[in-house]
């Protein structure tokens, strides 16, 4: 049998799947470090109090652009004691407006690869971050109108998944989510009892690091590698596993 006849819904990761996003943040957090280490004390690790704002944030702010920019500017003033000049915060905020304002990047051969897929199977897209900004980089991409299914979630756990191929009617043991994350595109659908293909992004956010996932990945090179993936022959026991 084809591997493609294993599956009748491919779901897809949107940044860094489909288009750029975690360079972004990362030239963000060049301009951090530029505008705030002046005004850091020496003995202060400006990049993990950044990180530990960021992350103890998650569950307050979620994810996304605005909620890193909350955490920039909570950091900044934190890891300073109050020494960052307004200025420097007006900075940081006018750069986070300038992100929000960014176009959309896709990644190389996107179009072309989802509608190879979308011509055999049934696609779905599920991105968590900003409401706003998430449905604002959908709708401008071009791509929308290839997904039966579009959500944007607060978090992408074993618990949204369930929920989300319930409500629309997919069987997770015909289901395979692509993504970059293997914590959140990956190991969670696996455990429903669905399949996860990774597809590394040069750039990965640390907290989407997993470093031991106990489980064999399926792991591609390129989005565009995905249709002849899915275009191979493969014995029943190969696709069990």
């Amino acid at each position: 049998m084809r591997r493609a006849d294993a599956f009748d819904v491919i779901g897809f990761d949107a940044d860094d799947t489909l288009w750029k996003s975690e360079d972004g943040f990362r030239e963000a957090e060049a301009l951090f470090f530029d505008l705030v280490s002046p005004f850091t004390p020496n003995g202060i690790d400006l990049a993990e109090s950044l990180r530990a704002v960021e992350f103890s944030n998650i569950s307050v702010s979620g994810y996304g652009v605005k909620a890193f920019g909350l955490s920039m500017v909570e950091a900044a003033v934190t890891a300073t004691a109050g020494a960052v000049p307004s200025s420097v915060l007006g900075q940081l905020v006018d750069h986070v407006h300038d992100m929000l304002r960014q176009p959309v990047e896709l990644l190389n051969h996107v179009p072309e690869t989802l509608s190879a897929v979308a011509a055999t199977h049934q696609l779905v897209l599920i991105t968590k971050g900003d409401l706003v900004h998430q449905t604002r980089k959908i709708r401008t991409s071009g791509l929308e109108h290839l997904f039966t299914h579009i959500s944007v979630v607060l978090e992408k756990d074993v618990q949204t998944y369930a929920r989300l191929l319930s409500e629309w009617g997919i069987d997770a043991a015909r289901f395979a989510m692509v993504g970059n994350s293997v914590r959140s595109d990956v190991l969670p659908v696996i455990e429903l009892g669905g399949h996860g293909i990774h597809i590394p992004y040069h750039v990965t956010w640390e907290h989407e690091h997993v470093d031991d996932p106990n489980v064999n990945i399926e792991q591609l090179t390129a989005l565009s590698d995905l249709p002849d993936w899915l275009a191979k022959d493969v014995d029943a026991a190969s696709q069990a596993t």
